[in-house]
């Protein structure tokens, strides 16, 4: 085997790993799309069987559902018997009309009483609600009356339910399609036990989730690896091709994308799932033209200017004239397929480089194209699968490419070189997250002055009577529990994504990019840890920590000379830091953050914070110190939040009405909880003031 040969299968076995981990995702997806259980819907009803193969089994519902045209809510039609087919057509179009509402329904029978059910309903254009049992559970959109009143969908709706006590349900589904003249019900309804559901949604989130990563993770490579090898420039439309094709997989079933961005505009995922037909038929017919170096100039011209006139107006177009244009586009598309399959066969009799391999993908792109084609304009049922032909054709046009750039392998030696430099930096001892705050794609790229400006929360945190403690210990013991100490917290804090800038004995500060709610958490954490490890020295008390928290500006440096360097941060919020975790000792807390912490955290209800402390700020402003205390012991967090209202009357009177109003207040929370160390502390220094 030459060297060219070994490199393309060397590096084609990244490729073929990713495709046969695809494979068997969707091998081992659970036993239940065997236990799909088809059950017709006749005259508006359907009956469960008594025995199914399994308690597992799902059922799929299709058939005559009772409609209701110009209605909503309406079971079934009180004027006359009438049915639409599901999957099918609005039933509106059977009266000359391509836009309009109405309702379906349906009736169940045989179902378990004591069992959830759940349903779950395709994406219905182009709006609609659900109805089980006289509850309005779902919506996809707003229907409406007209265009005023409707709001389209974007996914589909899975719902639990429970049945009637007779074993009965009625389901409602009302539908309008005032935004899409092509209004239908896209699938059957699946019917089963809400955990198989879930199940059966949870598992085709993540083949379609690994579908979309193989295919956009590959692609984007080939994009990036176009930038480097520019004489070759049908790779970058290849990765174009593969980056369309995998975004358009994320706006069908089981629609990641609209998970991912719940509150995206329907328009928005309307015009994705348009655009994203005529973009790919555009981009692959450049890239079989430049790789091939072959092309009919007047269908290659007529292809890209019909395609981009349609790409063009589905963002500019109504979306009724969109729908209605889409039909036509499709029935071109199979011109466009015809013209890049003869491209293909061409290249291949002319014995063109790679037209092997363009074939092969070609045709499989075809086969899974047309299935779809038919799948969209009705001819068949089922689902999309353009994307998993799109896998094997990126798997087999990604070897091509390896194929072409085999020689790329010595990126192996540079990488040798590069973590040789690593190393040689690393004897300068720059922590790695230092690195990354300072916007270095390298250790080896840190210079001496090299600094930056950031606002984040800085943690402040050290062994309460440390000194004391370790003035009766051998060195090799004050060691021994520093380095305890250190190997339980050090990793929290890397796990909330802290960088310990500074140790200082037996404290350190600690800077968090990902913000306050990181920084807090970090510390809750770092308290249990303490707290359950019971970390301690020979005969003595399992230690105790005060922790603070600011937050800031920072200058964040590199100081040192060129044999030794070390980061150092320069900041207010450090001395603020280190204050507050001094307080800790006065008011016998654990945790104390300012009120710059406290106005930064996302949801301040998912911790327990009272104030403590009310101080004037820079700006001469009334603020509060707030003691977090979600990691006391159960009973004395119960007894501080019950008495939390107490603690923060008294600290607003004692500014405005003094200290004797002020201690009624402490006195109550006293009476409730007599070991409350704030409220003594200040009842302590009221009587101070008193003797004075």
């Amino acid at each position: 085997m030459t060297v060219e040969k070994k490199r393309l299968f060397l590096g084609s076995i990244p490729f073929c790993f990713l495709l046969i981990l695809l494979c068997l995702t969707n091998l081992f997806k659970p036993i239940y799309e065997q236990k799909v259980i088809n059950l017709e819907v006749k005259n508006g009803k359907v009956s469960l069987p008594a025995k199914t193969l399994s308690g597992t089994a799902l059922f799929s519902l299709s058939g005559d559902f009772h409609y209701t045209p110009n209605q909503f809510y309406s079971l079934r039609n009180s004027t006359e018997e009438s049915y639409a087919k599901v999957p099918g057509d609005f039933s509106s179009k059977d009266l000359e009309n391509v836009f309009g509402y109405g309702s379906y329904g349906l009736e169940l029978y045989g179902m378990d009483p004591e069992t959830i059910y759940a349903i779950q309903v395709p994406l219905i254009f182009s709006s609609c609600s659900i109805v089980i049992n006289g509850m309005d559970l779902e919506r996809q959109g707003q229907p409406g009356i007209d265009r005023e009143t409707e709001r389209p969908g974007t996914r589909s709706s899975q719902i639990a339910f429970r049945p009637l006590k007779d074993g009965t349900s009625n389901i409602v589904i009302n539908v309008s399609n005032f935004f899409n003249n092509k209004g239908y019900i896209s699938g059957p309804i699946i019917l089963g036990e809400s955990t198989q559901i879930g199940t059966m949604f949870k598992e085709d989130l993540i083949f379609s989730g690994m579908i979309f990563a193989v295919t956009f993770s590959v692609a984007l490579f080939f994009f990036m690896l176009s930038f480097f090898h520019k004489d070759s420039s049908f790779v970058i439309w290849f990765a174009l091709t593969c980056i369309v094709l995998a975004l358009r997989g994320i706006f069908f079933y089981p629609y990641i994308f609209d998970i991912l961005f719940l509150n995206t505009p329907w328009l928005f995922n309307f015009i994705m799932r348009c655009v994203t037909v005529p973009l790919p038929i555009i981009l692959f017919t450049i890239f079989i033209t430049k790789a091939l170096k072959l092309r009919f100039k007047i269908p290659y011209i007529i292809i890209l200017s019909v395609s981009i006139l349609y790409a063009i107006s589905t963002i500019v177009l109504p979306p009724e004239i969109s729908t209605f244009l889409l039909g036509y586009y499709q029935v071109f598309a199979l011109f466009c397929v015809s013209y890049i399959i003869s491209i293909a066969i061409i290249g291949l009799k002319k014995k063109k480089e790679f037209s092997v391999w363009i074939f092969t993908a070609t045709s499989v792109l075809f086969l899974f194209g047309v299935y779809d084609l038919f799948v969209s304009l009705g001819i068949i049922s089922g689902d999309f699968f353009i994307q998993i032909g799109t896998v094997f054709a990126v798997i087999i046009l990604s070897i091509m490419v390896l194929d072409d750039y085999s020689g790329s392998i010595t990126k192996i030696e540079d990488l040798s070189v590069e973590m040789k430099l690593i190393n040689r930096s690393l004897i300068r001892f720059v922590p790695d997250q230092i690195v990354e705050l300072l916007n270095k794609k390298s250790i080896a790229d840190v210079q001496l002055g090299d600094s930056v400006e950031l606002t984040m929360p800085i943690i402040s945190i050290d062994i309460r009577s440390f000194t004391h403690t370790s003035e009766k210990l051998a060195p090799n013991q004050v060691f021994e529990l520093l380095n305890e100490y250190f190997a339980l917290v050090a990793p929290i804090v890397r796990k909330y994504n802290g960088v310990i800038t500074k140790y200082l004995g037996d404290g350190f500060f600690a800077l968090f990019p990902d913000g306050a709610n990181a920084a807090l958490s970090c510390g809750i954490a770092i308290q249990k840890a303490i707290r359950d490890n019971s970390i301690a020295a020979p005969n003595s008390s399992p230690i105790k920590i005060g922790i603070g928290i600011d937050m800031g500006d920072i200058l964040l440096g590199i100081i040192g000379n060129s044999t030794r360097m070390d980061s150092i941060i320069i900041s207010n919020a450090y001395h603020i830091a280190e204050v507050l975790q001094e307080s800790t000792k006065k008011y016998s807390s654990c945790i104390i953050i300012s009120d710059r912490i406290y106005d930064s955290l996302n949801d301040i209800s998912e911790h327990y914070i009272r104030p403590i402390q009310k101080i004037k700020n820079t700006l001469n402003k009334d603020v509060f110190l707030y003691e977090v205390y979600d990691g006391d012991d159960d009973s004395i967090r119960d007894l501080k939040y019950s008495t939390q209202h107490y603690m923060e009357n008294a600290l607003k009177v004692l500014s405005t009405k003094g200290v004797e109003a002020a201690g009624k207040y402490f006195d109550k929370i006293l009476e409730i909880f007599p070991n409350d160390y704030v409220a003594l502390y200040y009842k302590k220094m009221f009587e101070k003031i008193n003797l004075e």
